[in-house]
Parts: C-alpha cells; sequence; structure tokens
C-alpha cells in the first residue's frame, strides 16, 4: 500500500494545487517537498505531511516505518536546498536536521500531532530524522 500511495500522493497534490492527497483534502498537513536527487542530480518530488514550526514547517523521514531512511532525507542531508508545495504556492527552503533536545521536543509535539509516528518509530529501529524546511531570506 505505501508503495502505491506515494505516487497516487504525488499526482493528486499536483494536480490539485496541494488540497487533496489518497487520504482526502489535506488543507491541513500535507506539501509536496521537491528534493537534488544526491547522485542523479534529478528533481524529486514526494508529498510528505509537515507541522507548523514558526516561520518554517517541520518534516519527520519516517519512511513509513521501514528500517532504511527515505531518499529524500538523504537528499536534503547532501543539497538542504529544496522546495516546498504548499496549496498552490512553491517557495524555496534550507533544510536544517534538527538534533538534540529540540529534534526530542519537536518529535513529542510531532507524535502528540500524528500519533501513528510513534508506530512508525516503533517498527524501524532507527532514530528519524526531522528537518526544519527554513523559507529562504527573499521569502
Amino acid at each position: 500500500m505505501r508503495t502505491a500511495m506515494v505516487p497516487v500522493d504525488r499526482f493528486l497534490l499536483t494536480r490539485s494545487a496541494g488540497r487533496y492527497s489518497s487520504i482526502g483534502n489535506t488543507t491541513a498537513f500535507a506539501l509536496l517537498l521537491t528534493t537534488t536527487g544526491r547522485r542523479s542530480g534529478t528533481q524529486r518530488s514526494t508529498p510528505v505531511f509537515y507541522k507548523p514550526y514558526g516561520d518554517a514547517v517541520v518534516v519527520v523521514a519516517s519512511n513509513f516505518g521501514r528500517r532504511e531512511h527515505p531518499a529524500w532525507s538523504g537528499n536534503l542531508l547532501a543539497d538542504p536546498r529544496a522546495t516546498v508545495t504548499l496549496g498552490s504556492r512553491s517557495y524555496p527552503v534550507t533544510a536544517r536536521l534538527l538534533t538534540g533536545a529540540e529534534h526530542q521536543r519537536v518529535w513529542k509535539e510531532f507524535t502528540q500531532f500524528a500519533s501513528v509516528y510513534q508506530n512508525y518509530l516503533d517498527t524501524s529501529h532507527r532514530t528519524f530524522r526531522i528537518f526544519s524546511l527554513e523559507p529562504l531570506e527573499s521569502e
């Protein structure tokens, strides 16, 4: 099911300007994240859930609880420049990997916001990368 959801979400989010995904209306918390492939150099767009974080948004690299990190998180580590599409608005961001106490605090807030992420963590046997996607200064 995971394999089918990502392409379907990518299609729906792109065609509906971010309003719909496979779970229905997403006006609250889904975005399209476009990163540069660390090996291919190709632009890759992935639907991800987010939580507002001041002027930024935070995203958790859960990969649905799989043991490996999602490709988009490795892409952000290699090149933190990305594009976020929220609704009909696209803007450039810089990704910042959260660590230490900030990582723990945001993780706690995220799991209160979307409790399924704790289940993903329990099955993955790894620490999830959490990124703050911060708008570039010109935005």
